[in-house]
């Protein structure tokens, strides 16, 4: 696999990008998000999507180039946002930027989102609000389509992965980033199995018959597999938070919950910064805060177990490694970046 650095990987979508007509702002909007994902080890969100996502859905109209982002319902505290199906990093972005103008003014600010294209890593978009010393909670479903999981107690496929993001800012250290799928792992992780081994892990997925197996072919036949979710033996858990999510995101926004008739891919996006200040003063919140994960964290420890890590933390430590070390790059998927390239004539390293 080669390894690149964050900046050649920005340099190389980005062209790539504007050569298909993306604005200045969506090529630089969805290229830091892709390569940020790609930086915290979220490689199955990262520049993966740019050939087999972006272009594609660029190149059949999926995605509208310079689509504005029109309110269907406001007030003071909320907003329902319709995306006009353009990049879904751009519209995510200004959602949560939305919220947080809200919960400045009205200590709480609620944005849902229907027609926006895949919006990838979630928990990026949750740091906005962290920045500005908010909670955000972030939830997107698949607009209605994407069914690749399989509920609770069933053998076929009938939700999305269903993800959901938390950031809660913490004194003198990185926020506190919960970024999970409500699957036993992002459907996208799959792909970049297949793109390294063909192999996934025992309890990621099943064949078209709700037989566990670990061939990921099994899950891209036809017909497909699905994914399990997360849980294990309380798999009921994560079923159940992924009926939460799903509605949150399709019902509230208008995209709809998940359903058989539907196969246009999105994302329905919920939304809610929450401002610290309203409720309690920063300095208090952060002791209270800062205790409470260092309580944690003095947990004696399993054994060959040398940190105990709150949710987020392994990202940010993988972000040091791989900025200074580079990233890397499944072959498959960088070959398939160089004949995006090549077809545009955007001249990229080799």
């Amino acid at each position: 696999m080669p390894t690149l650095t964050a900046e050649i990987l920005t340099d190389s979508c980005r062209k790539i990008f504007r050569a298909l007509g993306a604005s200045h702002t969506e090529a630089e909007v969805v290229t830091r998000a892709m390569v940020d994902a790609n930086l915290v080890g979220h490689d199955s969100h990262g520049i993966i999507h740019l050939p087999l996502k972006y272009v594609p859905e660029i190149e059949s109209g999926l995605i509208n180039l310079g689509a504005e982002i029109e309110v269907k319902r406001e007030s003071p505290s909320m907003a329902v946002l319709d995306g006009n199906w353009g990049f879904g990093p751009v519209i995510a972005t200004h959602a949560v930027k939305l919220a947080v103008l809200k919960a400045r003014s009205n200590d709480v600010g609620s944005v849902a989102v229907s027609r926006s294209n895949e919006v990838g890593r979630l928990g990026g978009y949750a740091l906005i609000a962290a920045e500005s010393d908010m909670i955000c909670l972030l939830t997107v479903n698949d607009h209605g389509a994407g069914s690749c999981v399989v509920p609770f107690g069933g053998t076929e496929p009938r939700l999305s992965t269903n993800p959901l993001a938390c950031a809660i800012p913490l004194p003198g250290r990185e926020p506190l980033l919960l970024d999970m799928s409500t699957s036993v792992v992002a459907s996208g992780k799959v792909r970049v199995q297949q793109h390294r081994t063909g192999i996934a892990p025992e309890g990621w997925i099943v064949d078209s018959t709700g037989t566990p197996t670990t061939n990921v072919d099994d899950f891209y036949s036809d017909p497909p597999g699905a994914l399990l979710p997360f849980g294990g033996i309380a798999a009921q858990k994560g079923f159940g938070l992924s009926l939460v999510v799903d509605i949150l995101s399709g019902a509230l926004s208008g995209a709809g919950c998940t359903r058989a008739d539907e196969t246009r891919p999105g994302n329905g996006i919920f939304v809610t910064a929450i401002n610290i200040a309203s409720f309690v003063e920063i300095p208090e919140f952060n002791e209270e805060v800062d205790r409470f994960v260092e309580y944690v964290k003095s947990a004696q420890k399993s054994p060959g177990v040398e940190e105990i890590f709150v949710p987020g933390e392994r990202g940010f430590r993988e972000r040091e490694i791989r900025e200074r070390d580079g990233i890397y790059v499944e072959e498959e998927t960088w070959e398939q970046i160089k004949a995006v390239a090549e077809r545009y004539r955007v001249k990229i390293a080799d």
